[in-house]
């Protein structure tokens, strides 16, 4: 099928290998390289696509309403998305004017990134209205508040918050839509806005009086994401829940605590807070909401020791939390997605994280300050290795590509190096100019660090190669086919399921997997005979690590826990409540003192190990 776009064509459907619309005769192949394939949605001033980019699925909003105002706006949101750079807005690909055949009237066209998911007003209604969680509420404000940070840097705010424009992706995360009515805090608009010639924009329910009064600014955006976590607390529109129901709805407060008592005063209070009627009473920025996010979590869910009636004395751990939202200010929000890969320097002070946000950050370790911003990656960035001297650092992305850092500048020192698929897991080879890859097509290879050029391939799997370890003597990889390869020895089966994570001890005579089979299993390296399978996180298995004493192993999970384990007798030991979401990694320091774990709630936490 494709498309015609021609708004007054009698018959837009056409097979999809014709150039030219059977009916208008207008151009199917837009730009020479969009196809669109099918209807989306249609309100306000546009219609959406779905359309084909050589094969790649993308994005085509089109305007209907061809006035001067409407065309402004449009382009206006053309403008915005391609100034901002964050996962979570999307990425406007190209800004064109299609002409129909015959016709000297332009189609306005924006092509972008199309986000596989649904607006959370759907998605509240398919589940009958259901109120969300306060934990789920938490987690969503802070990656809400950490996009509005990229937004309101970038000397913008959105002006239309709701859940309708709030799209919820299959991984969890969500994208903020719709930058039609967005606008610069620029001294012109302070002028024009002082003068009232700023055109009102509302969306009832959502919008502060300021903006129904053509005055809006930044702190706007507070209010709207009060109002939006309002309905998704109560499962009801903002208006349906006055407290005077004849009152004027743009003026009227609230009656919704009643209606979200499974949430605290803590929670509640931060809402109303982002929802007073003075814009100088709410927060003043991204960066304070933050802030009270972090002590709202850390205050309902602080981290928990679970003890375990075992055999060895029962241990303790004493937390220190980086919290990613703390470091705000000189050094910016950091990750504002899932923190996906961890890597700490040989002498125990630099800690280095990857995240589904793109970039690496580069933290002091000791004082959880970040000394380095490390972007270049297009997309998610799935694992980092430091080198032997610290001085090197690599990381591997969704985007095929390796790139090579120095860890003391922050800057590549080779050319990115492109591989043909996904390059998952990366690993440095000890005191050795090379590294080692895992890609997503099963191959682990073996690379120059000083050339960026290929030199073999150690190992083939049947699909992706989801994490490596790597000896003075062995390259272990472990894969979704549900094994472990060990050069240049053998291979080790016994997981039901994909392997996630594997580690080597420092004396190369034990190796660990985890898998999502909820197991872990402690494997004889040099046998390949298997010592321990242990049991007892609830979800799959993401990562575990082994200390650099050879004596325990720690294991993180999907259930959002870390499991610390007897490498001598395969027992529990204890249990902690790490995390609000799960864990997806796992590093020690070099003294096996400190453990330093990185979770899908955008935070990393670092644990002395008594």
């Amino acid at each position: 099928m494709s498309l015609c776009i021609n708004p007054n064509c009698q018959n837009p459907h056409n097979p999809d290998n014709l150039l030219y619309c059977q009916s208008c005769g207008s151009e199917l192949l837009l730009e020479g390289c969009y196809r669109v394939t099918r209807p989306i949605s249609k309100g306000g001033f546009a219609r959406t696509f779905e359309v084909s980019d050589s094969g790649k699925l993308k994005i085509l909003k089109v305007l209907t309403l061809n006035q001067p105002k409407a065309v402004s706006l449009f382009q206006q949101e053309a403008e915005v998305l391609k100034r901002l750079n964050h996962p979570g807005i999307p990425n406007a690909e190209e800004y064109f004017q299609f002409f129909p055949q015959n016709s000297q009237d332009p189609v306005h066209c924006l092509v972008m990134d199309k986000i596989d998911g649904e607006n959370l007003h759907e998605w509240l209604e398919k589940r009958g209205n259901r109120p969300i969680s306060e934990k789920q509420a938490i987690l969503w404000l802070t990656q809400l508040a950490n996009i509005l940070h990229e937004v309101h840097q970038q000397q913008f705010f959105h002006r239309d918050i709701k859940p309708s424009n709030i799209m919820l992706t299959a991984d969890g995360q969500l994208v903020l839509i719709d930058f039609g009515i967005a606008r610069e805090m620029t001294e012109t608009y302070e002028k024009k806005q002082a003068a009232g010639q700023i055109t009102r924009f509302v969306s009832d329910g959502y919008a502060p009086l300021e903006q129904i009064n053509g005055r809006a600014v930044p702190q706007s955006d507070f209010f709207a994401l009060g109002r939006t976590f309002v309905h998704l607390l109560t499962g009801k529109y903002p208006l349906d829940l006055m407290a005077d129901p004849y009152g004027d709805p743009y003026t009227a407060g609230l009656n919704w605590r009643d209606e979200a008592n499974h949430i605290s005063s803590f929670l509640g209070d931060f809402i109303d807070h982002l929802m007073m009627r003075p814009v100088k009473d709410r927060p003043a920025n991204t960066q304070a909401i933050l802030q009270r996010l972090s002590e709202i979590r850390e205050t309902l869910y602080p981290t928990k020791l679970i003890n375990s009636n075992l055999s060895k004395t029962q241990s303790t751990a004493k937390t220190q939390t980086i919290s990613l939202e703390r470091t705000i200010g000189t050094w910016n929000s950091g990750h504002s997605q899932a923190v996906l890969a961890l890597a700490i320097s040989p002498d125990g002070q630099t800690l280095a994280s990857g995240s589904s946000d793109k970039t690496i950050k580069v933290w002091k370790l000791n004082s959880g300050k970040i000394i380095r911003h490390l972007t270049g990656h297009v997309l998610q960035v799935n694992s980092i290795a430091i080198s032997s001297d610290g001085q090197t650092l690599v990381s591997s992305s969704n985007d095929k590509r390796i790139k090579v850092w120095n860890l003391n500048t922050g800057k590549e020192i080779i050319n990115s190096i492109v591989n043909s698929e996904d390059i998952i897991s990366v690993a440095f080879c000890p005191n050795k100019p090379m590294f080692i890859s895992g890609d997503c097509d099963g191959k682990v290879a073996l690379w120059d660090i000083k050339t960026g050029q290929y030199i073999r391939t150690l190992a083939t799997h049947e699909y992706r190669v989801s994490s490596l370890a790597v000896s003075q003597k062995y390259v272990a990889s472990g894969s979704w086919d549900g094994t472990i390869k060990v050069w240049p020895k053998s291979t080790f089966t016994g997981h039901l399921k994909r392997v996630r994570s594997v580690a080597v001890s420092s004396n190369e005579q034990i190796l660990v997997s985890a898998s999502e089979d909820k197991t872990i299993i402690v494997w004889n390296l040099n046998t390949g005979e298997q010592i321990y399978t242990l049991s007892g996180h609830s979800n799959p298995v993401n990562c575990v690590a082994i200390s650099p004493d050879c004596q325990t192993v720690v294991s993180g999970s999907d259930d959002e826990k870390i499991k610390v384990w007897d490498l001598s007798n395969g027992q529990e030991v204890y249990s902690i409540n790490a995390h609000l979401d799960g864990v997806n990694a796992l590093v020690f320091t070099p003294d096996g003192q400190t453990l330093v774990s990185g979770g899908k709630d955008t935070t990393i936490k670092v644990w002395r190990m008594d």
